[in-house]
């Protein structure tokens, strides 16, 4: 090889979310020798961009967005003025493989890529694709872009099967890669008393922690109906929702009062330390409607904590019912009440699950599989495109 294969990764912005924790790690962690990786934000920055920078990953940043409001006029010369710029961006760096995350950000990579000549062209499913339901223009740009995609990418045998019910063009174009999470960023630590003392949960406490945006579909007011039954049986159980406000807040506040929980349920907010939160927990808790490959499952069993997760998405790809954890239904209170029921009256079983876990994360789920399994499948299209280097 006499050149370094260069890659350009198109993402709506670097927020500390899953898809962009991706990026940045597969932008640090590739092989510097063999390639050359460049990041293109199509919404915003973020907290990230700047370790990312100081790493010697180029990062641009534009404004691909209606910024005066989807009626006004200046609103779509901002548009197609970003647009262009993103494209001649794309003409003078030259990638020979364009990699998009996420709706926005792929539909415009892949898009610019094609009109500028970029040989591979690669885009990612993270997600059920819900988010379509509701608007069908979207599955019409989605299928055009397939088209011209090369490769689409999906974290878990849920999305596969989504995208294959869903999407058109896209048979023999997609490939597997799990999710990996940086084992050394999240350990094992049972008790991190600090977190614990800020909350107001006692040593003898036992807690729930669910990290997950307080969004309609995370499932928070089931969450709260179980905790309800358990508070019966478990005087000293207290449950923390870690998340931003996604428009459920004053509900689950009004819920929370109702079912008198003030005292058991504590509402944490957003917070970028989750991997010093989650230590904290004695039960990670993720009651979702609908998941794509949950993130926060991998870095739960990370930190050796055993999980309750609903039966959605790739959820029981990543969770082993009966051995790292227990898969429940969702929309279930009662049997997810059972089911934390048979962690939280049995610590030995705790710590046998989270073991567990730890040990299945370490074999399939680490950071350091990820990138070599991405490394391995960017060799693999390099050399089915015929690209010389």
């Amino acid at each position: 090889m006499n050149r370094k294969i260069k890659i350009l990764y198109f993402i709506g912005s670097l927020r500390l979310g899953g898809a962009e924790k991706q990026v940045v790690e597969l932008a640090l962690g590739l092989d510097k020798s063999r390639y050359d990786v460049g990041i293109c934000c199509i919404g915003l920055g973020g907290p990230m961009v700047e370790d990312v920078r100081k790493a010697g990953v180029d990062v641009r940043i534009f404004e691909a967005s209606l910024a005066y409001g989807k009626f006004h006029p200046l609103s779509y010369f901002h548009l197609m003025k970003n647009l262009w710029q993103i494209y001649r961006h794309v003409k003078n760096t030259k990638p020979d493989i364009i990699h998009g995350y996420l709706f926005t950000a792929y539909v415009v990579g892949i898009l610019c890529g094609r009109w500028a000549g970029v040989p591979i062209l690669v885009s990612s499913r993270r997600s059920l694709g819900y988010f379509k339901d509701d608007k069908p223009w979207r599955q019409k740009i989605e299928n055009y872009v397939n088209e011209k995609t090369h490769a689409i990418l999906v974290n878990a045998k849920a999305v596969w099967d989504d995208v294959l019910q869903r999407e058109r063009h896209c048979e023999g174009k997609i490939r597997l890669i799990y999710n990996g999470v940086d084992l050394t960023k999240y350990q094992p630590d049972r008790g991190a008393p600090e977190i614990r003392k800020k909350w107001g949960v006692g040593e003898k406490d036992l807690l729930v922690g669910v990290v997950a945006n307080l969004i309609y579909y995370k499932g928070h007011l089931e969450i709260l109906e179980a905790a309800a039954i358990l508070k019966k049986e478990f005087s000293n159980l207290k449950f923390v929702f870690v998340g931003r406000d996604g428009g459920m807040q004053k509900q689950i506040e009004e819920k929370r009062a109702s079912l008198e929980l003030e005292n058991n349920v504590i509402l944490a907010g957003t917070r970028e330390d989750v991997d010093r939160l989650i230590p904290a927990f004695d039960i990670l808790l993720l009651a979702s409607h609908e998941e794509g490959f949950s993130n926060v499952l991998l870095e739960g069993m990370a930190c050796a904590k055993p999980i309750v997760a609903t039966s959605v998405g790739g959820n029981p790809e990543s969770v082993v019912d009966g051995e790292t954890g227990y898969i429940i239904p969702p929309r279930n209170p009662g049997m997810m009440a059972e089911a934390l029921k048979k962690l939280l009256a049995n610590p030995a079983l705790r710590i046998k699950f989270g073991d567990a876990g730890r040990r299945r994360m370490e074999q399939y789920f680490s950071k350091e599989k990820l990138i070599r399994n991405m490394d391995e499948f960017y060799r693999e299209i390099v050399k089915e495109k015929n690209i010389i280097f």
